[in-house]
């Protein structure tokens, strides 16, 4: 993915439209549009605004044109990340693992109670007052 599909891909994201983010970087929509079309490129004055509007790092903006298994979310996860204070990142990180272990159990470890579920319940009340 090229810089500027990253871009546009981050905009859109981001519910702006180019109008909303030239002003936000004191650009021109014209000048935007040709770079998320691949036709400019940003200086690196304009690149830093761009990042700042749309709440990311030029760090996580070349991340996304450079994997395309990148999204929102995990340049998001990541700006988090990196703001934690070092302790905070190593909880962050144990929750994730705990998070990678839960998803990973196979489906016949999960036990389900063969105890009428609440549903079952309020049907067996509505029987009853019928």
């Amino acid at each position: 993915m090229s810089l500027g599909q990253a871009l546009k891909q981050l905009r859109k994201e981001q519910g702006l439209t180019l109008a909303e983010l030239a002003e936000q970087t004191h650009s021109h929509v014209g000048n935007l549009s040709r770079i998320e079309r691949g036709m400019a490129r940003p200086s690196l004055d304009l690149l830093y605004r761009l990042a700042e509007a749309l709440g990311f790092s030029i760090t996580d903006i070349f991340s996304v044109a450079e994997n395309r298994q990148l999204n929102a979310r995990q340049v998001a996860l990541n700006a988090v990340f990196i703001s934690l204070l070092e302790e905070d990142q190593q909880l962050l990180l144990e929750f994730a693992e705990l998070l990678t272990k839960r998803t990973s159990r196979p489906l016949d470890s999960i036990n389900v109670s063969t105890n009428a579920l609440p549903a079952d319940s309020e049907e067996s009340e509505d029987d009853h007052d019928a």
